[in-house]
């Protein structure tokens, strides 16, 4: 039995996450780098403030990271590693490529790159339920325009989320309900996340990763943008593409499960959108997901000494 360890991405943020964790040292040093009381906001909010995608990018991470500390010896084996969006970060310090302090610093630059690309673009996201990936890039094709319109996450089959300018996304809504969309409703977020709206937070983030040192280790990684394992050669350029590319979430499970027999698949961190997103894509494989002491505990893929 084959086993992937997947990790969490924006919008699974809670107040309270990682709070059985932040006696570790670990939460002084994110703390220290991010140069804010990141676990203070995780442990107690504002709730506005940890939505911010400067703030609840390294939150998340951090709380995937306590967990993996918090398994240690107990931790399953796993073959692979992925994550949405954010969550390939996580998944690159799962394997070992990539350092805890490497991880936080990318991410510092990373959400606050993002939040200013937001602040500075008309941008949003709308959700899609109930057509084909086909059906909606050629929506995203016919509303695009002069402006800015992609599927941005491809989350599961049918359930799909589009990116771009306000005004395409406007154009882009009826369109949907006559091609037969059972549903299209406009997100709370910040910006047009994974669009080219993003573009600057990609230069951003390329001069951050510019001295970065990633392990050999990424092999064993799953890439957003390509659904396929990373190249060492190009992980890099994989990341920094990966700001304005679609995230090809349901492509990665299914080739996990179809090419390479992944039949496992354990959570780590806050939440468990991620589990509902896979066994939609792949009902016969087995899933499990920690975030506290207790559910660690209780998790079924966690061997007790």
């Amino acid at each position: 039995m084959s086993t992937a360890f997947i990790y969490p991405g924006q919008g699974a943020q809670a107040v309270g996450m990682g709070s059985d964790f932040f006696d570790s040292p670990l939460a002084a040093q994110a703390n220290d780098i991010c140069g804010f009381d990141l676990v203070g906001i995780m442990k107690e909010g504002p709730e506005d403030q940890l939505q911010l995608t400067s703030i609840c990018q390294p939150a998340l991470f951090l709380h995937s990271a306590l967990v993996l500390e918090a398994l240690g010896e107990n931790t399953p084996s796993a073959q692979w590693h992925l994550g949405l969006s954010l969550g390939e970060y996580s998944a690159l310090y799962g394997s070992g490529a990539m350092s805890f302090e490497a991880v936080m610093k990318a991410l510092v630059v990373r959400g606050r790159a993002m939040q200013e690309a937001c602040e500075a673009s008309e941008g949003g996201m709308v959700s899609v339920l109930g057509l084909e990936d086909e059906k909606v890039e050629a929506v995203c094709d016919e509303a695009r325009g002069d402006d800015v319109l992609q599927a941005a996450n491809y989350n599961s089959p049918g359930q799909i989320v589009v990116s771009g300018s306000k005004a395409a996304l406007e154009r882009s809504l009826p369109l949907f309900k006559e091609a037969g969309a059972r549903r299209a409703m406009p997100l709370k977020v910040a910006g047009a996340f994974h669009s080219p709206l993003m573009a600057p937070a990609a230069e951003a983030l390329k001069v951050a990763l510019a001295e970065v040192s990633i392990g050999s280790e990424c092999a064993n990684v799953i890439s957003n943008v390509t659904a396929a394992p990373h190249d060492p050669s190009t992980v890099v350029e994989g990341l920094v593409d990966q700001i304005t590319a679609p995230v090809r979430w349901s492509q990665s499970i299914s080739n996990l499960v179809e090419k390479e027999g992944v039949s496992s698949f354990c959570e780590w961190g806050t939440g468990r959108i991620l589990s509902g997103l896979v066994k939609r894509i792949s009902r016969d494989v087995t899933l499990s997901a920690a975030g506290s002491k207790e559910e660690i505990s209780a998790c079924g893929c966690v061997a007790t000494s």
